[in-house]
């Protein structure tokens, strides 16, 4: 296989797990919103992203941040029952929030970390690099004189 295939391979992979986490998250997708968001992001993806660790990264990204809205969408349900909801509902917004909050983190984190991955070696370290030659010893100096 070619590289290019690999590519686009992994672009409709990873807009599949972005659009499953999208029904995910909203819950009543359309199925033709779906396939058109699924084919819109993989094309994108193909065509923008330079390298597979690059499409990757914005998929991880991505799945963090549908991560981190489920809470948020949780608790605008909530709202909607009033200024006290049942305790069965409270319990689901705990949940929602603890697991969203460390999904999304982690799916954030482990995109960075790709991110910073496919960038490369940094080329300007703030350290200066070690010498690779060995001290003088003091016999070899004495010698020396």
């Amino acid at each position: 296989m070619t590289d290019n295939l690999w590519h686009q391979v992994n672009a409709v992979f990873g807009s599949l797990a972005v659009t499953v986490g999208l029904w995910l998250l909203i819950g009543a997708l359309p199925v033709p919103i779906g396939i058109a968001v699924g084919l819109a992001l993989a094309i994108l993806l193909s065509w923008k992203c330079p390298s597979i660790g690059y499409i990757w990264a914005i998929c991880t990204l991505l799945l963090g941040i549908e991560s981190l809205a489920w809470p948020m969408m949780q608790m605008a349900d909530l709202q909607q029952l009033g200024p006290e909801p049942p305790l069965e509902e409270m319990e689901k917004i705990f949940t929602a929030v603890l697991f969203g909050l460390f999904s999304g983190v982690f799916w954030m984190t482990f995109a960075y970390g790709i991110y910073k991955r496919t960038r490369g070696p940094i080329q300007h370290s703030p350290f200066p690099e070690p010498s690779t030659s060995s001290p003088i010893k003091k016999k070899s100096k004495k010698k020396s004189r």
